[in-house]
């Protein structure tokens, strides 16, 4: 208070010797040591507005790309759940053996092994023959019914030659897969040209040869092929009697290779939705 009575406006100083005074003192110590460390700061001081704006911007970006990536996420999934909808109806609608056979009909071939050639083709003319016996230098050609597509493994032939001869290197075999891509009623060979004794031995014992393979890899008969094999009496006077042909062939790897191709998997019976 003044001399006259009015209160004079006081401003304290902090005592010198106090912890926060102490420290206060010594930071500006500090920057005053620094060549231009006040003009920095007052420069950070100028920019901290700005930056704080930046900042509150950055932030709304950063909440924009959150619920966008969030709308993706839901979109992938909407797009993943129909991909899997679609999957399923392609392996179902345009699988040859779905198509061309009922379920139940690719059920009733899952427990089977082999496949039977003994269609004969008749009518073909020239040196074939529409049944057994086959003569000496004719030939007969032999098939099996249509059944949903298969893997063949290995190869059973057996022949019985008249008058119990037993020279079967005089029998030439062919197989052909039907169609096989050729304009021809014939088909396309599979394999090389074989002999008799390749399959049967003199004491009439079968010998079973695997099945020829493609490019390395096992040759495979779809739902829309068929296989047929050819076998020629070279002979000089016995007739070709009859033949036995079988094809056994491995469902596991069938399934296996099918999988591979088209994804499917084995159904509840074992039965894979494929040709």
């Amino acid at each position: 208070m003044s001399a006259d009575g009015q209160l004079v406006k006081w401003e304290g100083l902090g005592q010198e010797g106090t912890l926060a005074v102490d420290d206060a003192a010594l930071r500006l110590q500090q920057l005053l040591r620094q060549p231009g460390a006040i003009e920095f700061l007052i420069r950070c001081m100028e920019q901290f507005p700005a930056l704080q704006a930046r900042c509150g911007q950055l932030q709304e970006t950063c909440s924009t790309l959150q619920q966008r990536c969030i709308s993706f996420q839901e979109t992938c999934s909407t797009l993943r759940q129909r991909c899997e909808t679609l999957e399923r109806v392609c392996t179902v609608m345009m699988c040859p053996a779905s198509i061309l056979y009922s379920q139940r009909t690719i059920d009733e071939y899952s427990d089977d092994g082999k496949v039977l050639l003994n269609q004969v083709v008749k009518d073909l003319g020239g040196d074939y023959v529409n049944a057994f016996p086959v003569p000496p230098g004719k030939i007969i050609r032999l098939t099996h019914r249509a059944r949903p597509g298969f893997l063949p493994e290995k190869i059973g032939i057996d022949m019985n030659l008249a008058g119990g001869a037993n020279n079967y290197l005089d029998m030439e075999i062919q197989f052909y897969l039907v169609p096989g891509g050729v304009s021809s009623g014939q088909g396309l060979p599979v394999g090389s040209l074989m002999s008799g004794n390749e399959f049967v031995q003199k004491d009439g014992s079968q010998i079973r040869p695997c099945f020829p393979e493609y490019r390395g890899c096992p040759h495979d008969i779809g739902s829309l092929d068929s296989l047929a094999v050819e076998i020629k009496n070279n002979a000089g006077a016995n007739n070709l009697e009859s033949a036995q042909v079988n094809i056994y062939y491995s469902n596991r790897l069938f399934y296996e290779l099918c999988k591979k191709r088209c994804g499917c998997a084995p159904q509840a019976t074992g039965a894979c939705p494929t040709g």
